[in-house]
């Protein structure tokens, strides 16, 4: 049964890649809750905009844990609207099995009276259809829809060149008129006729904010707005070993620190820091001359080249010697 009057003009709310994930290396679980509810609250001042709201897939990382099925369930209670979900390739057990279908009842009985809905195969509701991750081969096949339609909802990768290649022929679209699609995530890797909104919040660390946000698209004019969410991100600063490193609480930051062994080795273990890197000279050219030993060599490298404190340089230069009496022996 339909959520709709037959003809009735809809504005369809679309996210998809939320990827629900608790601890993920360097993101502190509690920050990762909060953002979490963030993002939950902002869905619903949107759907006050639209009459249906669909989740394209990818809606966790991986098999969820019991916390990160408390988050989904979070999410499910605050889906105020007639709402359809289905998987994308995070979800897929295998290309054409879904754990998300072991969700479905769960997720009907929780919704109570909410009206939301898993599905993990072909699904039409008022001239929108759904192609689910788990039968986008079957539907390349085999597509159930030969005339095609308007609107189609699935989980999809594009093509982002010169790297990044289609999984399917998407010419297997052209008959529609609109693709509402997750898996690309960012809502510039639009292309032909498929709209990615990307996903609502940042995933991975950023050297700077980037913008995510939701599509709401109207079904009768089948134009459509992005819509930006203000959400806190994932930041990975590059700084110096002497320039501060403080801790943020809106954004959540590492930083990924520059400086010479000596600088690298004297910083306090802090789990800010995400990486150490050891900065050299590349304007510093080896003079070496045709007289010196190799054990001499070896420490104009030392010095010159890697820029180590003197007394790591006699170590190892007193090391190699060793090695080489050896060799003599």
């Amino acid at each position: 049964m339909g959520f709709f009057i037959i003809g009735k003009t809809m504005k369809i709310l679309f996210t998809a890649d939320i990827h629900i994930k608790l601890g993920q290396k360097n993101v502190p679980i509690e920050w990762a809750k909060n953002r979490y509810n963030l993002l939950w609250k902002a869905l619903v001042t949107e759907q006050t905009k639209a009459d249906l709201f669909i989740i394209g897939g990818d809606v966790f990382d991986k098999l969820p844990n019991m916390e990160e099925l408390e988050v989904y369930f979070d999410l499910i209670s605050h889906c105020n609207i007639p709402t359809i979900i289905y998987s994308g390739n995070h979800e897929a057990v295998k290309k054409s099995t879904t754990f998300m279908t072991n969700l479905a009842k769960a997720t009907n009985l929780m919704s109570n009276k909410r009206n939301v809905i898993v599905i993990d195969d072909y699904y039409s509701d008022y001239g929108v259809e759904f192609v689910p991750y788990n039968k986008l081969k079957d539907f390349e096949q085999s597509n159930p829809w030969p005339e095609g339609g308007r609107i189609l909802c699935t989980h999809v990768r594009g093509e982002i060149p010169p790297h990044v290649t289609p999984e399917i022929n998407l010419d297997i679209f052209n008959s529609w008129n609109i693709v509402l699609a997750g898996d690309l995530h960012s809502y510039e890797n639009c292309q032909r006729n498929i709209l990615y909104p990307g996903s609502p919040i940042t995933t991975s660390f950023h050297r700077d904010t980037v913008q995510t946000g939701v599509i709401i698209l109207d079904t009768e004019t089948l134009e459509h707005t992005w819509v930006k969410l203000e959400l806190p991100q994932l930041i990975r600063k590059t700084v110096s070993a002497e320039e501060a490193k403080p801790a943020t609480s809106y954004h959540h930051t590492i930083y990924q620190v520059e400086g010479d062994l000596q600088e690298l080795g004297e910083l306090e273990d802090s789990e800010l820091i995400d990486k150490k890197i050891i900065k050299r000279n590349s304007d510093v050219q080896l003079m070496l001359d045709n007289d010196m030993t190799l054990v001499e060599e070896v420490r104009e490298y030392l010095q010159y080249i890697l820029q180590l404190p003197t007394t790591t340089i006699d170590k190892a230069v007193l090391e190699v010697q060793n090695q080489l009496d050896k060799i003599e022996e």
